[in-house]
């Protein structure tokens, strides 16, 4: 009889919940300033890539992140060393220039910490985490959830294609430094089997002839020129694509050789190879409404109402 009753509110809940996603992915990847051509990494400008976030580790950045909703960051796994505690880790959503908040940024508390059952250690498979923030953060011009690729087609994102990393880390013409504000570069997608064998061929001395190095939960990018990379600090940021007027996250930042090495590219985790896993995760980490919830919200006012109508 209980669940009888529950039915309505939890339909009620679910219909809100659809809604919100909804609207999230209505304004995912649709920033609100024009971009200018990147050509071997520039400043980017306030705006420009609103899901862009700052991981911080007790106020310090250490990598960077994605916005998906309005309470889930996607970073890269190797960004947690250690046991995990929620307490020691913030994001930054809007922030731009480092050392000087903006006034648009928004500092949020992380509540769950949820890293991929698959990771093993960087430059392995699934290097993916996913952040809860302990409330939901209101949209701007300054902050907007980047759309995720759809898990069914991995190909959407081609060798040849040129997409665009961002983050604070260490671009080549930053000397190995943090950059103090956010960075832009376009970089090329390279075919798996090129990228796996310029891994190869570098790593020949170590590694047994014909040994996979570059698995196909992977994403390549870069210039062969090696002028172009991400680098120390870019970590779980986006490498984010352009398809029909609207922003995708391809890939997560990972791992890859000392900056701007001309023989091989950057490696980033293929976020269409975890699209489920994201889904799945972000679901099962929405608390349920129990008996005693559906009480305390439904029944109780119900109750209430039906004893004071009583003569």
């Amino acid at each position: 009889m209980l669940t009888f009753f529950c039915a309505p509110f939890v339909l009620f809940l679910l219909l809100m919940r659809g809604a919100e996603n909804s609207s999230a992915q209505t304004v995912c990847g649709q920033p609100q300033v024009p971009l200018a051509r990147i050509l071997g990494g520039s400043k980017a400008k306030v705006g420009a890539w609103p899901w862009q976030v700052s991981l911080r580790k007790n106020r310090e950045h250490i990598c960077g992140g994605s916005l998906i909703s309005n309470q889930w960051v996607v970073t890269a796994a190797h960004c947690f060393d250690g046991p995990l505690n929620p307490a020691e880790y913030q994001v930054n959503l809007g922030e731009y220039e480092l050392p000087k908040p903006s006034p648009s940024m928004v500092s949020a508390s992380i509540s769950e910490i949820i890293v991929h059952p698959y990771y093993a250690g960087l430059g392995l498979s699934a290097d993916i985490a996913l952040m809860k923030l302990k409330e939901p953060v209101q949209f701007s011009q300054t902050i907007l959830p980047i759309c995720l690729p759809n898990s069914s087609d991995p190909d959407s994102f081609s060798s040849g294609m040129t997409c665009s990393a961002t983050g604070w880390g260490a671009f080549i013409r930053e000397k190995g430094l943090i950059a103090r504000i956010l960075q832009e570069i376009e970089i090329q997608i390279v075919d798996i089997e090129e990228c796996n064998k310029r891994y190869q061929n570098e790593s020949s001395q170590f590694v047994p002839e014909n040994y996979t190095l570059i698995y196909k939960d992977m994403i390549c990018a870069g210039d062969l020129k090696g002028k172009k990379d991400t680098c120390q600090g870019d970590s779980g940021g986006p490498l984010a694509c352009k398809l029909d007027n609207t922003w995708f996250m391809a890939g997560i930042t990972s791992f890859g050789p000392p900056c701007g090495v001309s023989t091989q590219p950057g490696v980033y985790t293929r976020t269409s190879s975890f699209v489920n896993w994201i889904q799945d995760t972000m679901a099962q980490n929405t608390a349920p409404w129990s008996h005693a919830s559906c009480v305390t919200f439904f029944l109780l006012p119900l109750l209430l109402v039906l004893s004071n109508t009583v003569v």
